[in-house]
């Protein structure tokens, strides 16, 4: 996959620790049982339309907020298991193919991410990173304009994932 990152000087970062050992906080990115249960906005039901989990493969998920219906996709790059998965992340439509978002500011269509999983005495670090890909300098402001929204955002989602975490048996 040809990736061009637009700047790389300015990055949205977010760091989150779990309470779980590194192979499953990474395995339930694998697997759409799992996404199905945390994956998305807490304001909204997720459920996964498909998922392809490897280089080159996408995760297609519909996003139901009261009966508003989006999507969205990761196109995977790198998923090294339980270290590091990299993707790009964009609205879609019901077939998957890229679209604009849903909002009123101009974001570009593409996000990469890069999840970097570290573990440490039963404990487990991801770094979150994005910027964005092939975007206009309005999009790229507008993409940053939104930080303190893409903390909240990503904190809600992770929070559904602790949730989970807590459910499922430690050496899983």
């Amino acid at each position: 996959m040809n990736t061009q990152h637009t700047d790389k000087k300015r990055v949205f970062m977010l760091v989150r620790e779990f309470d779980a050992p590194q192979k499953l906080v990474f395995n339930a990115f694998s697997n759409a049982e799992a996404l199905n249960e945390w994956w998305g906005p807490a304001e909204s039901k997720n459920s996964v339309v498909s998922l392809d989990f490897r280089p080159g493969g996408i995760f297609h998920f519909k996003m139901d907020f009261d009966g508003h219906i989006s999507y969205g996709r990761f196109l995977f790059s790198k998923v090294a298991p339980y270290d590091l998965l990299e993707f790009t992340n964009a609205f879609a439509d019901d077939q998957g193919r890229v679209v604009k978002a849903p909002f009123d500011i101009p974001l570009p269509l593409e996000i990469f991410y890069r999840l970097i999983f570290t573990g440490h005495n039963g404990k487990t670090t991801i770094t979150l990173t994005g910027e964005p890909v092939n975007a206009s300098p309005e999009e790229i402001e507008s993409f940053y304009s939104i930080n303190s929204s893409m903390e909240e955002g990503f904190g809600g989602t992770f929070d559904k994932l602790v949730a989970y975490l807590a459910t499922r048996p430690l050496f899983e």
